[in-house]
Formats: structure tokens, sequence, C-alpha cells
């Protein structure tokens, strides 16, 4: 599995992609159209050696990142989902895995992740400290309620 940017040849891909439960996440389609007029938002695939895409994630440089933190060098990932028919086969933990390398080769200036978590996503929590991601002392209050933040440091 490799992660790579969104590009319009996994257009079919993110318009099959399955994704009943939205409650944590948003749905690729959304944040494709979001990247058309924000250049800091880089909707990501991990693609498998058949050209599937069962994960799919943002990368934002944008100013929501220092709502989690103060570091100017800095990514939020957000979006972060598996698709449907995919789901508990490991691909959620082999993108996280792949990330640091992908952030460090394309994006070389960034020396932080963060993300926000949904208190009530004990599974994402999980998923992400497992991933290396650190839970932080301060949360952020969003619009689905509080998150916690969790960072990793790119380096």
């Amino acid at each position: 599995m490799k992660i790579v940017e969104y590009s319009q040849r996994f257009e079919r891909q993110i318009n099959d992609y399955q994704l009943q439960d939205v409650t944590f996440t948003g749905l690729p389609r959304k944040a494709v159209a979001i990247a058309k007029t924000n250049m800091e938002y880089h909707p990501s695939l991990a693609v498998t050696s058949d050209n599937e895409v069962p994960t799919f994630f943002v990368l934002d440089y944008g100013t929501d990142k220092f709502r989690y933190t103060n570091t100017s060098r800095s990514m939020l990932l957000r979006s972060f989902s598996t698709d449907d028919r995919y789901l508990r086969k490991g691909y959620a933990s082999e993108a996280l895995a792949l990330l640091p390398a992908y952030v460090r080769g394309s994006f070389p200036d960034v020396i932080e992740i963060v993300l926000g978590v949904n208190r009530k996503n004990v599974p994402a929590q999980r998923l992400y400290e497992k991933a290396g991601f650190e839970r932080r002392a301060d949360t952020f209050v969003g619009r689905r309620g509080e998150q916690f933040i969790y960072t990793m440091a790119i380096g």
C-alpha cells in the first residue's frame, strides 16, 4: 500500500467510496470539492496494489490547525476514514504507519501532525494511540463536541 495525493484518476474510487456513518468524519467527495478552491487542503488516499482506495484523509495546512497546536510547521490530519467494505482489515493502521514518511517526503517543512478525536470516538482514539500519536492534556470543543488533541512529531 502507498499514500498518494488525490488526482482525477481516482475519481471513480472516491465516487464509489462507501461510508455510512459520518458522525465523526467527513465524506471524501466533499473534501475533494473543498480542495478545488483551497490550496492548503490536500486530500490523500491510501492505495492498494490493485488501485483500490480503502482509506481516505486530508492533510490541511490551513489555520484550523491552530485550534490544536501553536506550531506553524504543522499539518492537521482530518476527515480520516476507511471505506465500509475495508473495515477491520488493517488498512487504517497501515495508512497511519505510512503517514510520517509520506509527510516527510511530500511536505518537508512539516515537523508535527495534529488531529482532534471526538471524546465519544473511543475506537479512533485507540487507533491513533496505537499508531504513535500522543494525546495532549488540553482539548478543543468543536461542532460535534469535545475533541481530544493528538500530536505526532515528524523528524
